[in-house]
């Protein structure tokens, strides 16, 4: 008995695909952001309420507003590449 070889077809990834999947993650990592900055935000509330250091607390909290709205920023940046490549006919990434 032999065994015939099938060969495995590797499709590429559209375009959209790409995007989608940038998109995606640009969500998790906004998302991520925003879960760090309630964070922040508690500790701040402890702080203030238990007398620790307010002033560390509050410089995390504007570190973190930082990357939150750079998170934001590259969010928009992939939405709007997705839907640009959606809305366009597809093509293949090359």
């Amino acid at each position: 008995m032999t065994a015939t070889r099938i060969r495995i077809r590797h499709v590429r990834p559209t375009e959209a695909q790409i995007l989608k999947a940038r998109y995606d993650e640009a969500r998790q990592i906004k998302n991520a952001w925003e879960h760090r900055l309630k964070t922040a935000h508690l500790a701040h509330k402890d702080a203030t309420t238990y007398g620790g250091d307010t002033e560390a607390t509050r410089r995390n909290i504007n570190a973190v507003q930082i990357n939150l709205a750079d998170a934001a920023g590259e969010l928009q940046v992939a939405l709007d590449l997705w839907m640009h490549a959606t809305s366009t006919p597809e093509r293949r990434a090359s």
